[in-house]
């Protein structure tokens, strides 16, 4: 009887580590997004990066008037699998952001009524901020 319990027990085990690395257990895509590694990932951010260029190339720059006293220029991009808010906004600008990430969600967030930026959808068109020298 022991053997019997011993074998089922080794068939299940095998069973399941064969259907966690086959089909895996996470529910969401963008989770196993976050676990690549980092060649991938440059890569992914090469060929998200020469869209956006030719996203900027094709279209000129808009601004909305905040209310403030500045004016906060945008842009239209189509959302890539893999990117997020903080890495376009990271290769319009072409280096590092000149303002804080709360700051930068709450402009997403300004041009993007209604979205939240950890709910963008790859396919989507959004409108990211631009930050001039001045700011």
């Amino acid at each position: 009887m022991r053997k019997l319990l011993l074998t089922l027990l080794v068939l299940f085990i095998t069973y399941v580590i064969y259907y966690d690395l086959s089909a895996g257990v996470l529910s969401k895509p963008t989770s196993i997004v976050l676990l690549q590694n980092k060649e991938s990932k440059q890569s992914e951010n090469a060929t998200a990066k020469e869209l956006t260029v030719e996203k900027a190339n094709e279209q000129e720059q808009k601004s909305v008037n905040t209310g403030k006293e500045e004016e906060l220029y945008y842009q239209e991009v189509k959302v890539a699998a893999g990117q997020t808010v903080l890495s376009i906004v990271e290769q319009i600008q072409d280096g590092p952001l000149p303002v804080s990430i709360s700051q930068l969600i709450t402009d997403f967030q300004l041009l993007n009524p209604k979205t939240e930026p950890e709910m963008i959808q790859i396919g989507k068109v959004y409108k990211f901020p631009v930050y001039t020298d001045k700011e």
